[in-house]
């Protein structure tokens, strides 16, 4: 009987440890999360939670770990072990108390049995009932009621709104343009100046402000401006997805397979299946492990892109067998390996479309390469102006090559940056992404430039309106074409009615996107 007691208290040791432990990591980590990412919605966070690990930062890891994990554990450790102690000596405690009421006295004694028992149970469930309230603190604070608001609710926008490419006619120029996206990295107008159209005291990004000025590019005021992020675009498989298909990243969450996907969204098309159909050659490279978020998966089922990653730059001598920094590597090594690509690509007869994501100016904190200067107090403040340079001296380059006069340029950031304490000092400046539409074709430009109430979403048709090809209606997706007199659906509907909509869960989307098979 003994031994089973002892089996027992074990068991229950055991499952109390895990019980605080989980209660003490949602708290911690709801904590973590508001201090790191406290504009980012909650399903931004689910995702990059629960992508695959291989490819990330360890910055970010390590940090989650040593802040969240190792002190969950050891609180959780800490408080069974201090019930235990109570839970042994409890039983030799005697509370005695004389009690004298008039000529007679009376005494209360409380020791070992009933008693005892039932104060043991009670500093228990206080203590569950505590971190429980802090569990759903914590939860409204990042959100988690109206996200599960938002699974049972069911919108209809896509049923009402959403342009299926195949529905409506797409015409190419007989001479078709290259294309060029470069997604910066997290890269907002913010960055520049107040004179210059931005946030901050300081123009960060000189360069960039300056192609933005001297091309087209797009604004929610008279300044410098740009795009606003809505849900289901807040991380970079969600900007990547978004602003190539027209429609927010609301697939299924499949654990640590996201980016494993068999058939990643096969009812959906997007840009790169357009181009493809059109006779272009699809490139999409990047600095770290393509596989990481899914993007892999993403760009070679939807439009059968040649991936070029950390991986293959190995193979190619970008970098030596052994080599990683930050994320994989650097931007550097990552516009080294871009310039020679692109001079084979270009040698091909057929036109091309490279997609570049940059992650040196990825949150935290950045990457410091050998081409940054001091320049300002902080890290983060160095890197997003070596980026800029970096970007500028790529358009550069680019511009100087024979097959240029064929080439649109596009530049954008992929989602405002998750830094949360980067914003202390600009007041009531709306954050917006950056853009910049670089060596247009002649007589695409129809509509207003500035002024103008649009997302990402509106990226999809607008950068496949920039190699000069009409779209019929000037929609795709939820998306709008920029460059022509066509309202975009915030402008037409309203942002907030339009974000609202995103958020809840839509029949349409499952069925003709996640399920459904173009093929």
């Amino acid at each position: 009987m003994r031994k089973s007691k002892i089996v027992w208290k074990m068991i229950r040791s055991i499952l109390l440890v895990v019980i605080f432990f989980l209660l003490f990591l949602l708290i911690r980590s709801a904590s973590w999360f508001l201090t790191n990412f406290h504009e980012v919605e909650i399903s931004t966070a689910l995702y990059q939670i629960v992508s695959p690990l291989k490819g990330t930062e360890s910055g970010v890891l390590n940090g989650y770990i040593n802040q969240c994990l190792y002190p969950s554990f050891s609180y959780a450790v800490l408080c069974v072990a201090a019930y235990t102690l109570f839970d042994m000596i409890a039983g030799y405690l005697i509370l005695e108390m004389n009690i004298r009421i008039g000529s007679g006295t009376f005494c209360l004694r409380a020791g070992s049995g009933r008693w005892v028992k039932k104060v043991k149970v009670i500093v228990l469930w206080v203590a569950i009932v505590a971190l429980g309230a802090g569990v759903w603190n914590r939860a409204v604070a990042v959100g988690l009621p109206e996200y599960v608001r938002s699974r049972i609710d069911t919108s209809t926008i896509f049923e009402t709104e959403y342009v299926d490419p195949d529905t409506v006619a797409i015409r190419f120029p007989d001479k078709k343009r290259n294309l060029i996206v470069l997604y910066v990295e997290s890269m907002e107008a913010t960055y520049s100046s107040v004179e210059e159209g931005g946030g901050k005291a300081y123009d960060y990004i000189p360069e960039l402000t300056e192609l933005a000025k001297e091309n087209v590019h797009f604004s929610n005021d008279n300044d410098l401006g740009g795009a606003a992020g809505v849900t289901g675009t807040g991380w970079t498989m969600g900007g990547l997805f978004s602003s190539a298909t027209g429609v927010p990243y609301k697939l299924p969450v499949d654990g640590n397979n996201a980016g494993e996907y068999e058939s990643f969204a096969p009812g959906l098309k997007g840009l790169g299946e357009v181009l493809l159909e059109n006779g272009y050659q699809n490139y999409f490279m990047c600095g770290s492990e393509a596989v990481f978020g899914g993007r892999k998966a993403f760009f070679e089922q939807h439009g059968d892109y040649h991936i070029l990653d950390y991986t293959t730059a190995k193979k190619d001598g970008i970098i030596p067998e052994d080599y990683h920094e930050f994320w994989g590597m650097e931007d550097a090594k990552l516009y080294e390996y871009a310039r020679q690509e692109l001079t084979k690509i270009a040698q091909q007869e057929e036109p091309f479309d490279f997609m570049m994501l940059t992650v040196d100016t990825h949150p935290a904190d950045g990457y410091i390469c050998s081409l940054c200067e001091a320049q300002y107090p902080s890290q983060y403040e160095n890197v997003l102006a070596c980026a800029s340079s970096q970007a500028a001296q790529f358009v550069a380059w680019v511009s100087e090559q024979e097959w240029y006069e064929d080439t649109t340029i596009v530049i954008t950031g992929d989602h405002l940056n998750m830094k949360a304490d980067f914003w202390d000092d600009i007041g009531d400046y709306q954050r917006k992404i950056y853009n910049c539409f670089i060596n247009l074709p002649e007589g695409i430009l129809e509509g207003q430039m500035n002024d103008r109430d649009f997302t990402i979403l509106d990226m999809f048709p607008t950068i496949l309106a920039a190699t000069g090809a009409r779209i019929e209606g000037d929609r795709l997706g939820l998306g709008t074409n920029l460059f022509s007199e066509q309202e975009t659906l915030p402008e037409e509907i309203g942002f907030d009615t339009l974000n609202s909509e995103l958020k809840l869960y839509s029949n349409y989307y499952y069925k003709n996107f996640v399920v459904g098979d173009r093929n």
